[in-house]
């Protein structure tokens, strides 16, 4: 009988770990995927300046820009090693540049959906 028991006791331990490890994952990891997101959107902003663009030309692979104070941009498809064929004319674009090397300049371009 006490074999009994214990056995009974120790399975009704597990179903309650069980069932806690269960609820954790059912209504705690949402939360945590979201800050796990923006931890990693604000730890790209540590490591580049982004600044949003106008695309107002398209010539070849190469792409000018405006930014909403002013600044122009153009850059070539070429130095950047990317394909950016699916930008065009009216998009707007992210452009990301290195915090820490500046003569390297632009490192990359994201459109941004509208």
């Amino acid at each position: 009988m006490g074999k009994i028991k214990m056995k009974l006791t120790l399975l009704l331990v597990l179903a309650a770990v069980l069932a806690g490890g269960f609820y954790y994952l059912k209504n705690g990891s949402m939360q945590d995927v979201s800050k796990a997101l923006s931890q990693t959107i604000s730890s790209e902003e540590k490591h580049y300046t982004i600044i949003q663009y106008k695309i107002t030309k398209v010539d070849g692979t190469e792409y000018h820009g405006i930014s909403d104070n002013g600044t122009k941009i153009i850059f070539d498809e070429k130095n950047l090693n990317q394909d950016l064929s699916d930008i065009q004319k009216g998009d707007k674009v992210k452009a990301y540049f290195s915090k820490e090397n500046r003569i390297d300049g632009l490192i990359k371009v994201v459109k941004v959906a509208d």
